[in-house]
């Protein structure tokens, strides 16, 4: 009998009925056998926001409630310290509560790197987790709480080689750390050792712009796949990126974002001298960029470009093998916050289908999208080809 993975990438529950957050997805979830997603802020009732961190990400643990469909939960990512050391062991602890396993964030880094292992039908899959978005200084230590981390340093090459050019915007060239990917790849070592199959979760990328896959992401997807994962999960861009296979392994830059509530969003703003209120459309874009997060006048709760509305859940079949088919839901996140599946009958399939199109052809990943009237849970499922 063939299992299935199903993976989301960014969620953040924040609303007076969080129990409907994500009813539109739940017929997919539920009917998968391992369900991944990466929570991206803070559960706590006790602790406030660090100094420099955005309120919104901190939440009332009662916005857990949707929650416990996920088995496995990544923390490795840029929002997971923004209530300290404490908020931290708060999410652990809500997470837990639900019967939610967390992995990517502890307090230490061989806490934050240990795998998690699930077991799907007779298969072992261990989940690995880490994250090259994140503040400075939230890395876990050796006896320090933080998230496990896979930074780089950005250096600025000329533009033009052997020529002046004043005003130019640099290539950036990002360098990877020598000591964390020696981490991540033990990391991937040891779950190997004792799996069957692993997946390996990363918080990456340029939300500034559509389409993009960094040279980061990209070196690094090549070097977690040969140093053993099955299967690659990306997400951090609040957008859809593409997918490719690189030596057999399924990578998915980037799952966008299957909820992500941002009520209070507003007041970080004006915290940080934002004049929002009186600032003309013109005047949000010239300040923030096209694709920037602030309030959109038609929702004020998700601050982000109306492309990110179309989103998607991954689906990945587990065979004899090891990795099997992989495949994708495609969704609609609707002006009440809450992700839906598209309908092929629905006016918008066309326009939603060719966006993820669209996301494997800019970055030309050699990956087709391809439409066999297939569904999983009664949802239509896309496949994915090369």
């Amino acid at each position: 009998m063939r299992r299935t993975i199903a993976a989301v990438g960014d969620v953040l529950v924040d609303r007076t009925d969080p129990g409907r957050a994500l009813e539109g997805v739940q017929p997919v979830l539920a009917a998968a056998d391992l369900v991944f997603g990466n929570f991206e802020g803070v559960l706590t009732d006790t602790f406030r926001a660090t100094p420099g961190a955005p309120a919104s990400t901190v939440v009332a643990t009662a916005n857990a409630v949707p929650l416990s469909v996920f088995d496995v939960m990544s923390l490795a990512n840029n929002h997971a310290m923004d209530a300290g050391y404490g908020g931290l062991a708060d999410t652990t602890a809500t997470l837990a509560a639900r019967g939610v396993r967390t992995v990517g964030a502890g307090m230490s880094s061989a806490e934050a790197l240990r795998p998690v292992t699930v077991r799907v039908g007779e298969r072992r899959v261990a989940v690995v987790a880490c994250t090259s978005v994140l503040a400075v200084g939230a890395q876990a230590g050796p006896a320090t709480p933080g998230v496990a981390s896979l930074r780089a340093e950005d250096c600025y090459a000329a533009p033009v080689p052997g020529c002046l050019c004043p005003g130019v915007p640099a290539k950036v060239v990002s360098v990877l750390d020598d000591g964390d990917w020696a981490r991540v790849e033990k990391a991937i070592t040891d779950a190997r050792a004792r799996a069957d199959v692993v997946v390996v979760s990363v918080h990456w990328g340029d939300h500034t712009r559509p389409w993009v896959i960094t040279d980061h992401e990209r070196l690094c997807a090549e070097l977690i796949a040969a140093a053993g994962a099955d299967l690659v999960l990306g997400h951090h861009h609040h957008a859809l990126r593409g997918a490719e296979f690189i030596g057999g392994t399924p990578v998915f830059y980037g799952l966008g974002h299957i909820v992500f509530d941002m009520p209070r969003f507003p007041d970080d703003l004006r915290a940080a001298g934002f004049d929002i209120d009186r600032a003309s459309p013109a005047e949000l874009v010239e300040a923030f960029g096209e694709y920037g997060f602030y309030p959109r006048p038609d929702s004020a709760a998700f601050p982000f470009h109306p492309s990110t509305r179309i989103t998607a859940v991954a689906l990945v079949e587990l065979d004899d093998d090891g990795i099997g088919r992989c495949g994708l839901v495609p969704c609609l996140i609707d002006l009440d916050g809450i992700a839906r599946p598209v309908a092929r009958s629905d006016a918008r399939w066309a326009e939603v289908l060719g966006h993820l199109r669209e996301s494997m052809a800019r970055p030309r990943l050699g990956t087709e999208v391809v439409d066999r009237g297939e569904t999983f849970a009664g949802c239509p499922l896309v496949t994915l080809t090369v």
